[in-house]
């Protein structure tokens, strides 16, 4: 029979039992909190302390912290996650778990979801390596490619405004922000790593003065490197004919600049040259 001293004794022992499991999860879920503040403090550190010992040009400072910038979120969620997994297993054996067991069965779970999750599994190995190898980066301009049938099958341009371990997120010309499966990326083109060129072409009116034209656009081409807020990178350059027929000549100009600003720039540079060239009375076609 169940006495009153029987469940006195029993009230007893399990208010010792909670109070001493519950001062240790207490202990636990503090000390997880403090290691993940001090974690995550210590990789800010780090990558603040990898920038300021990078600083041998502007441009290759200003590439180093766009990489850090792409890591660091990445190292936290992952430094987050190990802390978590491992706090998880101290409080459930605080609560007298057999723990083992469970990590035995999370071990086999975890070969099951494995193969049933494959996709899932090439989209982080993906973007594993698309961190490691450097391939982007957060705010570089790049062009992604992917396999037919997928969002970037056609090719995706714009700015890499996140990357993930298992997505990437570009913010095209548009505004609009695409999200692409790292799994789905087949070929990068990183368009912000060097400068790119363009080739504008000026096509005159039959009757024009070719001589006259490479003049005017030359000087044009001169005040233009020279001018204020230009997003040239080098002067433009007149490469000289490209074609022509009864009706009209084409001149070719080349003009280097930034990916990014390459509409801008060309828009900028075509005006200028057709100002100048009817200021100068020469004929457009």
């Amino acid at each position: 029979m169940f006495t009153h001293e029987y469940w006195l004794q029993f009230g007893r022992d399990a208010l010792r039992a909670v109070s001493s499991s519950g001062l240790r999860i207490v202990l636990i879920l503090a000390l997880y909190v403090l290691a993940r503040k001090a974690l995550f403090r210590i990789v800010d550190a780090a990558l603040s302390r990898a920038l300021s010992s990078r600083g041998a040009t502007p441009a290759g400072t200003e590439e180093h912290a766009k990489r850090l910038r792409t890591l660091a979120p990445l190292v936290r969620s992952i430094a987050a996650y190990v802390l978590f997994f491992v706090a998880a297993i101290m409080v459930l054996d605080a609560l007298g778990a057999n723990v083992a067991g469970i990590l035995a069965t999370a071990g086999i779970g975890g070969l099951a979801i494995g193969f049933g999750a494959q996709r899932l599994v090439r989209d982080v190995i993906t973007g594993f390596f698309l961190i490691v190898e450097d391939q982007l980066a957060v705010g570089e301009h790049v062009t992604v490619g992917g396999a037919p049938g997928t969002i970037a099958g056609a090719g995706v341009t714009g700015v890499v405004v996140e990357m993930g371990i298992r997505i990437l997120r570009i913010r095209d010309g548009n505004g609009r922000l695409w999200t692409i499966a790292n799994g789905d990326i087949a070929a990068v083109t990183n368009l912000s790593r060097a400068p790119v060129h363009e080739v504008i072409d000026v096509a005159l009116g039959a009757g024009a003065d070719i001589a006259s034209a490479k003049s005017a656009i030359e000087n044009e081409c001169s005040r233009l490197a020279q001018s204020e807020g230009s997003a040239l990178i080098e002067p433009p350059v007149l490469l000289g004919v490209s074609a022509f027929d009864a009706t009209r000549t084409v001149l070719q100009v080349e003009i280097v600049t930034r990916s990014r600003d390459l509409p801008a720039a060309a828009r900028s540079v075509r005006e200028a040259l057709a100002s100048r060239l009817r200021a100068d009375g020469i004929p457009l076609a």
